[in-house]
């Protein structure tokens, strides 16, 4: 059985977004690191007078994951002002007219965040948008790449700027890519699924998936 998304995501309530196919192909990038070690990431924190000493606990991410988002080249982080930039596909599957959402991850240390939003993961350097899609699909969802069938023809594409989840009083902009996928092996209820991720990168050791109805699902928010 497949689950598919249902009609034009512009007609429900994301008439912001707009469509790039261009982009698909062109996205691959080079991994850039101005930073040679963890402490001249600390050191331009402190420079730029955001503190860190909140990430790390609860469900926030730590200094060590953000350096190793640099050294992956998952984000970049630019001055004047001081600006961390991700480039995120988030991926929508529908199923009797509702949407697939990420309900809650579980960190490595067992804290949970709950999130309400569809499959989203950063892209790294080398990928293109759909390489990145199935990466989340697959490692996220368990899926094989059979049971996968992107619609690249629904690319659409939104910026926004607001301060990080993940990273508290650091100012992000993310650079958002929708795709909508059709995936066969999916349960019809709320389902745990283990994170399949390798490395150390991803802090996030599992993630419960739920169906909720299109208008209360969370398209723009923190990866």
């Amino acid at each position: 059985m497949y689950f598919s998304s249902q009609g034009n995501l512009s007609s429900n309530g994301l008439g912001i977004l707009h469509a790039n196919n261009g982009l698909l192909e062109e996205l691959k990038r080079a991994p850039v690191n101005k930073f040679p070690s963890i402490h001249a990431l600390e050191a331009w924190l402190q420079k730029h007078g955001i503190r860190y000493d909140a990430w790390g606990k609860d469900s926030n991410k730590s200094l060590r994951n953000l350096w190793q988002e640099l050294e992956a080249g998952e984000v970049q982080l630019k001055e004047s002002p001081p600006l961390r930039v991700v480039e995120v596909v988030q991926i929508i599957i529908g199923h009797n007219n509702q949407i697939l959402v990420e309900a809650e991850q579980e960190f490595v240390n067992g804290q949970r965040r709950f999130r309400n939003q569809p499959p989203s993961e950063k892209v790294k350097p080398g990928e293109s948008i759909q390489d990145a899609a199935h990466r989340c699909l697959e490692e996220e969802l368990g899926l094989d790449p059979e049971a996968i069938r992107l619609d690249l023809t629904s690319h659409r594409q939104h910026q926004t700027n607001t301060t990080s989840i993940s990273y508290p009083g650091l100012p992000s902009q993310y650079n958002f890519h929708l795709l909508e996928a059709a995936v066969s092996g999916l349960p019809e209820g709320e389902f745990w699924r283990e994170n399949k991720t390798e490395g150390t990168v991803d802090p996030v050791r599992r993630h419960r998936w739920a169906w909720r109805p299109k208008e209360s699902v969370k398209f723009i928010a923190d990866p």
